[in-house]
Order: structure tokens, then sequence, then C-alpha cells
């Protein structure tokens, strides 16, 4: 018995190939947009975890009579900052971070006495942002996902930003350092808007924790004074107002 072994021809695998292309497009925007979901959602739980541990070590050291672990603009009086590094001043979040984790001891087991308990380095990256090389000593902005508000004070209220995805511009922040009216300015994410590194997210969403431990995490729509703030209006009357520290 003959058998028919005839094989697709050529136009009939464009054909196929033409329907394989149209489905991914079709396919390649939802696909997107979930990669973004659960990146946001990773990062979310990073952030969270975080902040969870500074404020573990906040509660910790205030028993002991000694300042927050949130990072300063001006050292403490009478400080040792030898000792201690924390009361001292720090300019960035990558150095915040860097004293935060006693990035120079790291290698030695022995002595490395973080601040914080419970988290490791991968609370600094992901979405984008590359890991911590192994044997680093410090931390470099390009490593650190994470802005973070400095000079924060039981005062400040519960809705106002202590970390916030590198993609938000801190120029923008910057506004609301001592004041906010309660209006519903937009807030323009993405290097091409003023942040100093594209990822993580872009301009497609962002990550924001609060002081009270709210958790934002959203499409770019929602990047809006409103939401950051939760409509609440505030005016902080300090010497040493917060301020928001970049990455690098």
């Amino acid at each position: 018995m003959n058998k028919n072994n005839k094989g697709f021809t050529l136009v009939e695998l464009l054909v196929v190939i033409g329907i394989l292309g149209i489905l991914m497009g079709a396919l390649f925007p939802a696909i997107s947009s979930a990669m973004v979901k659960a990146n946001l959602s990773a990062c979310a739980m990073r952030g969270r975890n975080l902040f969870v541990a500074i404020t573990a070590a906040n509660t910790e050291r205030e028993a002991l009579g000694l300042g927050n672990v949130w990072p300063k603009t001006q050292q403490e009086e009478g400080a040792d900052t030898a000792k201690d590094p924390l009361s001292g001043a720090v300019s960035s979040a990558a150095e915040y971070f860097t004293y935060l984790f006693d990035m120079a001891k790291i290698t030695d087991s022995a002595n490395w006495k973080p601040y914080v308990q419970g988290v490791d380095l991968s609370v600094l990256n992901g979405a984008s942002v590359p890991p911590i090389p192994n044997g680093a000593t410090k931390i470099d902005g390009k490593n650190c996902l994470w802005c973070v508000a400095a000079n924060i004070t039981d005062e400040l209220p519960d809705v106002f930003p202590v970390l916030f995805s590198r993609n938000i511009p801190v120029s923008a922040m910057k506004t609301y350092e001592k004041t906010y009216d309660g209006g519903n300015e937009e807030v323009k994410i993405g290097k091409a808007n003023g942040a100093k590194y594209d990822t993580p997210f872009s301009n497609k969403a962002f990550v924001l924790i609060r002081k009270g431990g709210g958790v934002i995490s959203q499409d770019a729509k929602y990047a809006l004074s409103s939401v950051f703030f939760n409509k609440q209006p505030y005016t902080i009357d300090s010497e040493n107002p917060p301020q928001f520290l970049d990455v690098d």
C-alpha cells in the first residue's frame, strides 16, 4: 500500500508562522502586564519585609534609650559614629543601607552586626535591579531598589512615605517634604521624568511604603499625591524636617 508522506509546503509553513505571530502579538500585552504585576507583588513584599525589620530595630533601640535607625541628614548630638554609624549623617539611600546592613563587616561573620534581623540583602533588589555582588563591602546605587525618607520622627503622619521604588523621582517627592494640602497632583515616574534609574517598572508602576506600614503597589495611573498620602493634609513644623534621599 502506498502512503502519502507529503509534508508542509512553503506556503503552508508561512501561513502557520503568520498565525503564530498574530497569536503572540495578541498575547504579549497580557503576558507583559502579568509580569509587571508579579514583579510588583514581589517588590511590595520585599519593601514590607524591610520596613518591618527597620521598625523592629527601632522598637528594640527605644527600650535601650537609643535613637531610631531611620537615616539622618544631621549627626545626632554627642553621637559616637564609630560605635553607632547610623547616628551620623547620610546623603543617599545606598549609603544608609550600607550602614544598616553593616556592609563593612559582612564578610566577617564573627563580627558582622547588621541593625536589622530577619531579612537579607535581597530586599534591596529585584524587578531588573541587579543584586549586590558577593564580597561587596558597600552598596552601590545601581543595586538599590529603594529611595528612603530621612529624619523620621514619631510626630510625622502615618501616611508619610518612608520607602519608595527608585523609579519615583525624588525631585517630585521633595514637594511634599514639609506640607501636603490634600490635592491630587500627578507624580510622573520613570527616568524620562527625573528618576536616576529606569528600573524597576520604568514608567508603568510603582511601590511605596508609608510610615504607618501601608503598602501601595499600583499602575502609574495611580501615581497621585492623593494616593500617596491618602488625601490627609499635613504641615511639618520642625527644625530638621524629613528629606527624601535618592539611591545615590
